[in-house]
């Protein structure tokens, strides 16, 4: 699990609100941190964080009365015997695993709660804390391990409880609720119809604000805002309200796209979600001029630098999230900063004529030719989304351009351009499909995106998820590769 679904996965298997993983050691994670190899990762800090949380959690479960009714099924001190353990540990380890304990794990954790009895001298509720703190640190809780084929159907399907942990972690990056678990025990999770049902209750449930969180997030960029920091002399405008505002409104704006009805393909044209503590950063906008992903003050902000903008930057995560068009500057060529061209120490201003000096480099100029017409669409926004049409020079703002042969006077003449793009391309699924199969595409992988997308045909990120779930590479496991 990453450190996000750890954090869920104990929220809604004990009632916690405590976040262990916030802690834990950070690693490096190009794309989607879900697709990192967590055995790659098992450091002995993690592992030590591991156990930490554990014991942490479980005395927060135990310490509280409705937390350990969730856990305390039945009175583990009645009776002479550990039928009562074994029934917590049998009902407990079902969602602690997300799947039934075999007889051999119950024997054995029931065998633990006899010792902790007898040998460590507990209470019968103590050593109940004490098995769970042992399950929690676990390989099959820490991991999300799919054990073999399932011998009822074709070598390589999943069962229903690998079936039903792969949607609840996709949709809601947490463990199943009690409908998915029974729907996996009466294996009811095989037939496409079932799963195209099962979407549309979880993306209609408040857990799936974790989709938004998570997949748009990490490929949008947008949970990095909390983290942003832009420079309040020059933008008195901006403090944290306005900060989480910003996501609020972003995260809105997903849902309009996800559990609402608006087509993906009008992404880069949609109306934006209305915002009370936004409006200073629309109140100079002309009339209509301002709809679609791009001109979002989330987007505009995470793309742009604490005291000036960056069109490279805008348009570099334009071609390569939205367009899944990845771009790198050339080998050995010492990229200076902005200014740093002209030896000039002054700040930015106009950024459009200090872009025109990396062009006159022949070494900059290929990536420039290509992102600057992007970027600077965008100029009359600046690094916080409010509309300008100057700099802080005077200098007026020029975002005018030719994006592959067509001229444009700013970000509302290349919107069509680039809408246009989006709909037919597939980034939006390979997306999608890396994010549910917590890997990259390779191989015939190729082959399923483009019929995913052909399939799906820009609509909402609700089918999109449909088309993905009932193809064959989420339903099966990935021949040959340990997960």
């Amino acid at each position: 699990m990453t450190a996000s679904e750890y954090n869920s996965t104990v929220a809604h298997l004990l009632g916690t609100s405590l976040r262990p993983a916030d802690g834990f050691p950070a690693f490096g994670a190009k794309g989607f941190d879900a697709n990192v190899s967590a055995l790659s990762n098992l450091s002995q800090v993690l592992v030590q964080g591991y156990y930490d949380a554990a014991r942490n959690l479980a005395e927060d479960a135990f310490s509280n009365e409705a937390q350990r009714a969730k856990i305390l099924v039945c009175d583990p001190a009645q009776g002479a015997d550990d039928g009562c353990a074994r029934e917590i540990i049998e009902r407990f380890g079902l969602r602690a695993f997300r799947r039934p304990l075999d007889a051999s794990e119950v024997d054995r954790y029931a065998a633990q709660y006899t010792q902790a009895r007898t040998a460590l001298e507990m209470s019968p509720v103590q050593a109940v804390q004490h098995v769970v703190r042992t399950l929690l640190t676990s390989p099959h809780f820490l991991l999300r391990i799919e054990l073999g084929p399932d011998s009822k159907r074709s070598p390589g399907t999943l069962n229903g409880y690998e079936i039903a942990s792969r949607l609840s972690y996709l949709l809601w990056s947490s463990l199943p609720d009690e409908e998915l678990f029974d729907a996996a025990e009466g294996d009811e999770l095989a037939t496409e119809d079932e799963l195209r049902e099962q979407v549309d209750r979880m993306l209609d449930d408040p857990k799936s604000a974790a989709f938004f969180q998570n997949f748009y997030g990490q490929w949008l960029g947008t949970r990095t805002l909390p983290s942003h920091n832009a420079d309040e002399t020059r933008f008195p405008n901006w403090n944290d309200e306005v900060k989480a505002a910003m996501l609020d409104q972003v995260n809105d704006y997903f849902a309009g796209f996800t559990t609402g009805e608006q087509p993906w393909s009008e992404f880069l044209t949609a109306p934006h979600p209305e915002s009370p503590l936004l409006e200073p950063l629309y109140a100079n906008d002309p009339e209509g001029a301002r709809k679609g992903f791009l001109m979002l003050p989330a987007f505009l902000t995470l793309s742009s630098r604490a005291d000036r903008t960056s069109p490279t930057a805008r348009a570099k995560t334009i071609m390569e999230q939205l367009f899944c068009a990845p771009l790198a500057p050339p080998a050995n060529v010492d990229i200076p900063e902005l200014g740093a061209a002209g030896g000039d120490e002054k700040p930015v201003e106009n950024v459009r004529q200090e872009l025109e000096k990396h062009r006159a480099s022949p070494d900059c100029a290929g990536c420039h030719d290509v992102l600057d017409p992007i970027g600077l669409s965008l100029e009359n926004f600046d690094p916080i989304g409010a509309y300008r049409t100057a700099y802080p020079n005077g200098d007026p703002i020029d975002a005018t351009g030719v994006y592959q042969g067509v001229a444009f006077e700013d970000i509302a003449g290349l919107v069509p351009e680039l809408a246009e793009a989006s709909r037919t391309g597939t980034c939006p699924s390979e997306q999608l499909f890396s994010y549910a199969l917590r890997r990259r595409p390779s191989g015939g992988d190729r082959t399923r995106i483009k019929e995913i997308a052909a399939r799906w045909s820009g609509g909402t990120m609700a089918d999109l998820v449909k088309q993905v779930v009932i193809n064959d590479a989420f339903r099966l496991r990935a021949k040959d590769k340990a997960r």
